[in-house]
């Protein structure tokens, strides 16, 4: 397969270390691959992904030994002298490092390019920022670049004393999403799909409010959360999808009841293929939904990456789960470079809290979305 312009741009400058910020369906896997094989990297080589995208790299056939996530953690003490390594979807190892909430996949990563400095590092992924601005500065540090973590954490964050908490906390500033820009683009490598095609069909997007049946009641002798009064607002959703008339559908959920509850509901209309953390076999219930003449695709809100939707008319969010990252993946995959066509999102909000997550994820997401904000 010959590398696009984009992507034997990047091949030609050979960089020891680097973060791609490309995004989604832009094709990172192919110069990574290619990348990982140079010459000048030949010996102890790695690729570490998703669990379900390990097939995928596989067929790239490198020489490098191919790791998912879970069995990296496992045998990552294991290793001596890398002298690559990949990290595809890098943004999962983006938990903080110097503070609490390390995760054992971060500090595992981190313990080895710290101990092998000259390891040449590739990180990949659409979403190199997940939801504050640590993550940035613990992707940097694999790439080798260090900013002293309180000049970052005085710089992005702010003492705050909250009701809800004993004692004050740091709590990201309100500006940080813009402020953090230029380091974004000084210290990655950015692709958009914008800049490698002629015409990139827009993304056309409707809000529908949904009024709910009845007011909600708290239920007795429970502690009362935001989830209670969210999966609330979840009611009448399948009568608003069945009205759209589209005869395929991917249907975005967050929570597992609802699921069952929407593949019942739409069922009676057409067939219905579910993918979430109960699915026995993805890779087949994937390339169904993908073959049907029509149907209807229900995937959780964590599962909407590696796989192709360009086959679906639209994509409706129900419940959002309130990752960036989810979304920036959901809307990746309608996107293909051979079937390039418009994109519709459809967002069906039932109340105060689907308008936080919307406005959260979508609205301030954008300010700190690359693809979207240097496109403006």
């Amino acid at each position: 397969m010959k590398p696009l312009p984009h992507q034997q741009k990047f091949l030609n400058q050979n960089p020891n270390k680097a973060l791609l910020n490309w995004e989604t369906r832009s094709g990172k896997g192919l110069p990574a691959s290619i990348w990982i094989d140079h010459p000048c990297r030949v010996g102890n080589t790695f690729i570490i992904c998703p669990k379900q995208l390990k097939k995928d790299w596989i067929a790239f056939n490198t020489k490098a030994t191919v790791l998912t996530k879970e069995e990296f953690k496992k045998i990552a003490h294991t290793i001596k002298s890398p002298t690559a390594i990949v990290v595809d979807e890098v943004h999962t190892f983006a938990s903080p490092l110097f503070i609490k909430g390390r995760s054992q996949m971060s500090t595992a990563l981190y313990e080895l390019v710290k101990t092998y400095p000259e390891c040449h590092f590739l990180g990949l992924s659409a979403t190199i920022i997940r939801q504050d601005p640590w993550s940035l500065h613990t992707l940097l540090c694999y790439k080798g670049v260090y900013y002293p973590w309180k000049e970052w954490r005085s710089k992005f964050f702010e003492m705050k004393k909250m009701p809800f908490l004993r004692f004050p906390a740091w709590f990201p500033k309100k500006n940080w999403r813009t402020e953090i820009r230029p380091f974004l683009e000084k210290n990655c490598d950015i692709v958009s799909l914008k800049d490698i095609v002629e015409y990139l069909p827009p993304v056309v997007s409707t809000v529908i409010n949904i009024k709910q049946p009845k007011k909600y009641v708290a239920p007795i002798d429970k502690i009362v959360t935001w989830v209670d009064e969210h999966v609330w607002e979840q009611q009448g959703k399948a009568e608003e999808i069945l009205k759209l008339g589209y005869k395929k559908v991917i249907v975005v959920c967050k929570y597992t009841d609802q699921i069952d509850t929407l593949a019942s509901e739409l069922g009676e209309d057409k067939p219905v293929f579910v993918l979430d953390g109960r699915t026995k076999n993805p890779s087949d219930t994937k390339t169904q939904a993908q073959n049907a003449d029509e149907c209807y695709f229900i995937v959780q809100a964590s599962m909407l990456i590696g796989w192709d939707g360009y086959h679906f008319g639209a994509m409706v969010f129900t419940s959002m789960s309130h990752s960036c990252v989810d979304y920036v993946q959901a809307c990746g995959r309608q996107r293909h470079l051979k079937h390039l066509r418009p994109v519709v999102n459809v967002f069906l909000l039932g109340g105060k809290w689907d308008r936080r997550v919307y406005n959260t994820v979508v609205v301030l997401g954008q300010e700190f979305n690359p693809h979207v904000y240097m496109d403006k």
